[in-house]
């Protein structure tokens, strides 16, 4: 009868010991599976907002990149501007030059002839 008690006070203990293990891998587990489901949510947001930083950067360059075309085609329309007054006036001046020598060959035939 004593063994019996002993036996089955063993199991008892045992059984008991079986029920608490169970409960706190069961604790663990609930905690860890919350900290996994928190820790899944803050990547989600992360890769969320690599995502908006990475069509930020994409639209931004884009904007640089067309601020940079415009400033070009204005400075070759200012330099085309300049080319074109330059050219002007040194044909304004060289028809000056023509019209300066055409008239000193006429006075010079003139003189010649005269």
């Amino acid at each position: 009868m004593e063994i019996t008690s002993f036996i089955l006070g063993v199991c008892a203990v045992i059984v008991l010991m079986m029920v608490v293990g169970t409960f706190v891998n069961y604790l663990t587990t609930s905690s860890l599976k919350k900290e996994i489901n928190s820790l899944q949510k803050e990547v989600e947001n992360l890769h969320r907002d690599l995502e908006t930083k990475e069509s930020q950067l994409y639209s931004f360059g884009n904007d640089l990149n067309q601020n940079r075309v415009d400033e070009e085609e204005k400075l070759y329309r200012h330099i085309d501007s300049r080319v074109d007054k330059v050219v002007d006036n040194v044909s304004r001046e060289i028809a000056y030059l023509n019209q300066m020598v055409d008239k000193l060959e006429n006075e010079g035939k003139s003189v010649i002839n005269g």
